[in-house]
């Protein structure tokens, strides 16, 4: 929605590349015109078996002089992730799933391009001088830092992040593999389970949309929400991924470093529950 305003007001064309069907790369749709100035990679892509590495649409966005905006907020609480070895441009993270607060979010910006970015607000603190004809800002970041912040979030934020480094996000990436093993294998399991994207473990965090036969999936989430297994359910914020799929809505399990094998268990027995009452 982001790109779709920006291309609407500065009368930029809106471009993408499509899925494959297993969800687990883009097609090589030419990348080589010389307009294309932005690229986003999909957001649960930036790593292969929990280390960072260069993604392909990368090289292709250097080739053209595009920038590209990496969306890390899906995976930075779940694999280690090395910014530079990615060489993206600019990257998005989200506090809340980092096991930190809700309403606060980061920007990594790679220097070169902060330094040539206007400030997105204006206010105290990221003021250098001020004249009635012009204004000199500071230098980033504290050029995008205008007012007050949100400094109870931030040092919930912090905790987390200590929190998360304590236990090594290499140990965290180790365990999520091993729970994300358990939590396809036990989904696939279920009779009239279709599981959304690829049925390996490849490039995957743990996370599982699903549908089941034809059942709404806030039945589902109803049925599991009483034997105390919380998903979510509905288009989780990616209504043309669904729409790729064929499907208006599913159901999705999460995993992350508390998750355990017994709760994948209980979880399958739920859905197994859901099967047995709306599939007759």
């Amino acid at each position: 929605m982001p790109w779709q305003r920006l291309a609407a007001r500065v009368g930029a064309e809106f471009a993408w590349l499509d899925l494959t069907p297993d969800v687990a790369s883009t097609s090589t749709r030419s990348t080589s015109s010389r307009r294309i100035r932005r690229s986003s990679p999909l957001p649960t892509c930036p790593t292969s078996r929990g280390r960072s590495r260069r993604l392909p649409i990368v090289a292709a966005a250097r080739n053209v002089g595009a920038l590209v905006v990496l969306d890390t907020c899906q995976s930075a609480a779940h694999v280690p992730l090395d910014l530079h070895a990615l060489d993206v441009d600019v990257a998005a993270l989200s506090a809340h799933k980092m096991c930190g607060p809700t309403g606060i979010g980061a920007l990594y910006v790679r220097r070169e391009v902060a330094e040539a970015l206007p400030p997105a607000l204006v206010g105290g603190s990221m003021v250098a001088d001020v004249a009635m004809e012009t204004t000199t800002y500071q230098d980033p970041p504290l050029k995008f830092e205008a007012g007050t912040q949100p400094v109870a979030q931030i040092a919930g934020w912090k905790a987390a992040v200590e929190f998360l480094s304590g236990i090594g996000m290499e140990r965290v990436a180790a365990h999520e593999r091993h729970i994300t093993e358990a939590l396809i294998d036990a989904i696939s399991a279920i009779d009239g389970v279709r599981l959304l994207g690829p049925a390996h473990t490849r490039d995957r965090v743990a996370v599982a949309a699903f549908t089941l036969g034809d059942v709404h999936p806030h039945d589902i989430g109803q049925v599991l929400d009483a034997t105390d297994v919380a998903i979510r359910v509905g288009h989780h914020c990616a209504i043309p991924l669904h729409r790729f799929f064929g499907v208006r809505a599913s159901a999705r399990a999460s995993a992350s470093l508390t998750t355990t094998v017994d709760e994948i268990d209980r979880l399958a027995r739920g859905l197994e529950q859901v099967r047995q009452f709306f599939i007759r």
